[in-house]
C-alpha cells in the first residue's frame, strides 16, 4: 500500500470480463526495498507516472528512456550513484524527484527536460556549484539551462529533405525546369529560451544560426528562394550581399508596423524576402499584400474578422518573374 494518500496506482493491465476490452492504468508504484527491476517494466510505454521511491536501487538502466510518456518520475530514497543519460529523452517530464541518493554528478542531458517544473535534489552529495545554482530563485530553470548549454551535442546530419516534383517535363517540346525553396529563418527576437526551452542558448544565437542557414540555402542552390521572418537589417546586411555573390538578386518587405517606427527600430522588424537567380529570371513586378489592410476593407462590420487579423500584422510578398533564355537550357 502506498504511504502517500494522494497517490492511487497500479501496475496491472486488466481485461474487462464483460466487454473483453483491455484497460491500461497510467501510473505505477513499486516500493519495498526493491534491489532489481524487471526488464518488462521498460515495455510499459503508456505509463505517465512511475514511483520507485523508498527502495534499494543502485542503478537505473538506460532502457528507462523508452518510457517517453512519463510526466512524473520519483527515484528518491534509493542508493543511486549515477543516472543514465537517457533520462534526458523523457521530454514530457514535469516532476523528477532524486532526493536522498548518493549522486555526485548529474548527466548534462537532464537539461533537455524543458517542461520540468519540479526537481528534487536534496540529500545528495552534489557539487557546491550545482547546489548553489539549484538553490537560487527559479533554481530548477537556471540549473537546467546551465546543463543544456553545456551539453556536448554530437552533430548528426539531418535527413535529406525530399524534393517534390510538381509535374514531369514533356521532352517533346521546350521545357523550363526550376527549383523553389521556402524557408522560415526564425527572426532573432523570436529565438528565445522562453519559446524554445529545449534548445541551448548558443544554438539560438543569430551569429551561430546564420551560418547554418546560409549553408543550407547554398546546399540546395534553388533557382527561387522564399524566406520568412527575415529582419530588415539581416536582409540588407547579410542575405542580400551573400546571395548576390552566388548569382541572386532579391526583394524584401517588412511587416506593416515598420511604417510607424523610427529608423533605428525599423531595422529589427521582420518580413518576407524573395531571391531569384538572375541568370534565369528578370523581375517584372513585385506586389505586397498587407492582410490587416485587407481585413479592414473586407470586414463588412465583422468584429471577429478584425480581431483575428488586425493584431497579427501578417504580410505576403509576391514577385512576377520573366524567364530568360538560360532557364530553358538546363532541361536535362
Amino acid at each position: 500500500m502506498s504511504r502517500n494518500p494522494r497517490r492511487t496506482h497500479t501496475f496491472m493491465s486488466t481485461e474487462d470480463a464483460n466487454s473483453g476490452k483491455k484497460s491500461y492504468w497510467p501510473e505505477l508504484e513499486i516500493t519495498g526495498s526493491i534491489r532489481n527491476l524487471s526488464p518488462n517494466l521498460w515495455q510499459l510505454t503508456h505509463l505517465t507516472a512511475l514511483y520507485l521511491n523508498d527502495n534499494s536501487l543502485q542503478r537505473i538502466p538506460p532502457e528507462i528512456g523508452r518510457l517517453v510518456n512519463l510526466r512524473a518520475l520519483d527515484l528518491s530514497s534509493n542508493k543511486l550513484r549515477s543516472l543514465p543519460a537517457e533520462l534526458g529523452d523523457l521530454i514530457y517530464l514535469r516532476e523528477l524527484l532524486l532526493n536522498q541518493n548518493y549522486l555526485r554528478v548529474l548527466p548534462y542531458e537532464l537539461g533537455k527536460l524543458f517542461q520540468l517544473q519540479v526537481l528534487g535534489l536534496q540529500g545528495n552529495p552534489l557539487s557546491k556549484e550545482v547546489m548553489t545554482l539549484y538553490g537560487e530563485p527559479s533554481g530548477t530553470h537556471k540549473l537546467l539551462s546551465y546543463m543544456l548549454d553545456n551539453l556536448q551535442v554530437t552533430a548528426n546530419h539531418p535527413p535529406q529533405r525530399p524534393w517534390i516534383p510538381l509535374t514531369r517535363p514533356n521532352r517533346t517540346r521546350p521545357t523550363c525546369i526550376f527549383t523553389v525553396m521556402c524557408y522560415n529563418v526564425l527572426c532573432d527576437k523570436y529565438a528565445t529560451r522562453q519559446m524554445y526551452g529545449y534548445c541551448p542558448s548558443w544554438a539560438l544565437d543569430w551569429e551561430y544560426r546564420k551560418k547554418g542557414i546560409l549553408d543550407e540555402i547554398r546546399h540546395y542552390a534553388a533557382d527561387i528562394i522564399s524566406l520568412q521572418e527575415v529582419e530588415t537589417d539581416q536582409f540588407y546586411n547579410f542575405f542580400l550581399p551573400e546571395l548576390k555573390h552566388d548569382g541572386y538578386d532579391g526583394i524584401f518587405s517588412p511587416k506593416s508596423r515598420a511604417k510607424t517606427m523610427a529608423e533605428n527600430d525599423r531595422k529589427y522588424v521582420d518580413g518576407c524576402a524573395i531571391f531569384y537567380r538572375t541568370a534565369k529570371f528578370t523581375l517584372i513586378k513585385e506586389h505586397l499584400v498587407e492582410f490587416n489592410q485587407l481585413a479592414m476593407a473586407n470586414a463588412e462590420g465583422s468584429d471577429n474578422m478584425l480581431n483575428r487579423v488586425m493584431p497579427k500584422d501578417n504580410i505576403g510578398l509576391a514577385a512576377l518573374l520573366r524567364t530568360k533564355e538560360a532557364a530553358w537550357d538546363n532541361g536535362e
